[in-house]
């Protein structure tokens, strides 16, 4: 039995009169899953804010369509009429939970609203009614977690808690819009495990929205591709995922990171990380016996050999960017990092300087890495400059057309700014301003994880490429195990501060020792 029905639905940009999504029609039945899945643009969101009528009216028009829910057309009803259908029928868990729930009100105001509005307004119920929705999402120690501002929260906690403001009024159809993007693994996993289950137990219906292919096959009933804002192919999920027709959605399916490097590499050591721990301060205590720190680092070891890729795997907060930071010689650390042979943290700063041009690191978000006011040819110039300071205009301009050219983009792109590059060429424009220093070691600090699968794919062809014609070496920072295992030669995963296992990345994969290892294998879908 269809619970919402989309007929023809039409979204145009008003200021451009672009068409963003185009005709589109589907059915959500009652007690199901429906996932959506689509690049980045291709108008996933945009289907799912429709549904709720949270479109910004001053840039987006609906031209035509109907969104029937309960044998009303959305479309029709009124602001107020509107609001008595959001969170209590139809509720939408959003992307990034640190940019939807207000930064100034605790958890407690933020929870109770909903409740005031749609259940109870007596703040003894509120409060019971809130610990009990926060109990049912997994989370313990409730009363805290009310007391608690969004930042007091890990990234975790901060999306069970957009789940509980979701679900607190047993809503008929639940939107999850990239519910785990901004999550480690094994937390995706209990999130969807959470979502499931509560849709199981409440006959509860579900839009999924993702660009996680392994999600969408492994917890919707039926599946919808779009692109550029058609819909291109949908049917039953392992139809769709075993028979595919059309051929977008053969190549999406074809994106699923496959071994990209062979287990032979050079035995030659490059880096050398012995015994290397980090602290940060948590109070500024003025005696030094009354302070307080926590540990990111403790007596971490490990090495890279020339033309190698170590894959470094771990949960937010286990010490990954850490330990890539203290490479980079950005840190304070104890212990001793080699590069070839020479002790970092013991070189003259001049010496140390000089050093930095054989190691380089390429950041999660090359939005934020690269600055907005410099154009792409300044940007690859700062590094050979700062070395090279009587370099002529015209060999400059050589060196950079190279560069840009050798990450696939054009030399006619040198001149633009980064806002005019999408975010797969952002990640091009930060590998090629790392490969201007010549560097024998790149770090990669989550480089992929804010990308479309079929982007995923081609920037991680574009890094083993490109180590195989410069003989690089690798230390590619992540918590997708599928991204890990299919550049690495070699694996270590990291948790709380610790290296807990290393192996060869088949071995590690196919036999792990680690009870957490084994967990990050069974969240990743890898076998």
């Amino acid at each position: 039995m269809k619970i919402l029905e989309i007929k023809n639905l039409t979204i145009v940009n008003k200021n451009t009169n672009q068409i963003l999504l185009d005709n589109i029609s589907f059915i959500l039945d009652k007690g199901s899953t429906l996932g959506i899945v689509g690049e980045s643009g291709s108008g996933k969101t945009l289907t799912g804010l429709s549904i709720l009528g949270l479109l910004d009216k001053s840039v987006f028009e609906i031209t035509q369509g109907s969104i029937i829910y309960d044998g009303i057309n959305i479309l029709d009803l009124s602001e107020d009429e509107i609001q008595k259908i959001r969170t209590k029928s139809i509720s939408i868990v959003f992307q990034e939970p640190m940019l939807s729930l207000n930064p100034v009100q605790k958890i407690s105001t933020q929870l109770s609203e909903v409740i005031k509005l749609h259940i109870d307004d007596n703040p003894l119920s509120q409060n019971s009614i809130a610990q009990d929705i926060l109990v049912k999402t997994g989370l313990d120690n409730t009363q805290k977690i009310l007391d608690s501002y969004p930042h007091m929260l890990s990234g975790g906690q901060r999306q069970r808690i957009m789940i509980a403001i979701a679900l607190v009024c047993n809503p008929d159809i639940l939107i999850a819009d990239e519910p785990t993007t901004a999550l480690d693994v094994t937390l995706q996993l209990q999130i969807l495990e959470l979502l499931n289950g509560i849709k199981q137990e409440k006959n509860m219906s579900m839009v999924l929205i993702s660009h996680d292919l392994d999600l969408i096959k492994n917890y919707a009933d039926k599946v919808i591709i779009l692109k550029n804002g058609m819909i291109l192919e949908e049917g039953l999920t392992s139809k769709v995922f075993s028979q595919p027709i059309n051929s977008y959605t053969k190549d999406l399916i074809a994106s699923s990171p496959q071994k990209l490097v062979s287990e032979n590499c050079e035995s030659s050591r490059l880096l050398n990380i012995e015994s290397v721990s980090c602290k940060f301060p948590i109070n500024n205590a003025f005696f030094s016996k009354n302070r307080k720190y926590f540990t990111a680092l403790e007596n971490v070891s490990l090495y890279i050999n020339s033309g190698e890729t170590i894959g470094l795997v771990g949960e937010s907060g286990s010490g990954k960017t850490t330990l890539g930071l203290s490479i980079m010689q950005l840190l304070n650390y104890s212990g001793s990092i080699y590069l070839d042979n020479l002790e970092l943290s013991s070189l003259p700063s001049k010496q140390l300087r000089e050093s930095r041009c054989d190691y380089q690191i390429v950041f999660q978000d090359p939005y934020s890495s690269l600055s907005p006011r410099m154009t792409i040819f300044e940007i690859l110039s700062e590094g050979i400059i700062s070395f090279n300071s009587n370099i002529s205009k015209r060999e400059l301009l050589r060196i950079c057309s190279e560069l840009i050219k050798e990450v696939g983009l054009e030399r006619s792109m040198l001149y633009r700014y980064p806002h005019q590059f999408s975010g797969g060429q952002r990640q091009r424009i930060a590998i090629a301003r790392a490969l201007s220093m010549k560097p024998k070691l790149i770090i990669f600090d989550e480089p992929t994880s804010a990308l479309d699968v079929i982007v995923q794919k081609n920037i991680l062809k574009l890094i083993v490429d490109l180590q195989k014609k410069h003989s690089l070496s690798y230390c590619f920072i992540s918590h997708d195990l599928k991204v890990i295992s299919s550049i690495s030669h070699r694996i270590y995963v990291i948790k709380d501060s610790r290296i807990i296992e290393t192996n060869n990345t088949d071995e590690l994969i196919s036999n792990p020792q680690n009870d957490y290892t084994k967990k990050l294998i069974e969240s990743s879908f890898i076998v």
